[in-house]
């Protein structure tokens, strides 16, 4: 077996990465239940709307990338997203559709 630095075998890498992992996704929910009761309102605010602002980093680029047929698929998922408050699915089916229709034409 071949050995690194500081005397850690290879076989000992995947563990020593598994438990670091561990500790640090232990560390980041345990520091939410100290802290979260002492940030303030508007910081609470800002953490309500991050899941939409990384969701809109990752789907813009697509679309600006897609070009126009990227913009249609993405306002007919749209449309239907606002006609259907409360359904993700049909409008996830309709962008996907959308855009295979376009793809192909």
């Amino acid at each position: 077996m071949r050995e690194l630095r500081f005397g850690v075998l290879m076989r000992e890498i995947p563990l020593i990465t598994i438990l670091g992992m561990a500790a640090v996704t232990y560390a980041t929910r345990a520091s939410g239940l100290l802290f979260g009761r002492r940030f303030p309102r508007w910081f609470d605010e800002v953490l309500e709307d991050l899941p939409g602002a990384i969701l809109m980093s990752l789907i813009a680029p697509a679309i600006i990338v897609a070009g126009v047929k990227g913009v249609f698929a993405a306002i007919a998922t749209l449309v239907v997203a606002l006609a259907l408050k409360g359904n993700i699915v049909v409008p996830i089916v309709t962008g996907i559709l959308v855009m295979t229709v376009l793809r192909h034409l």
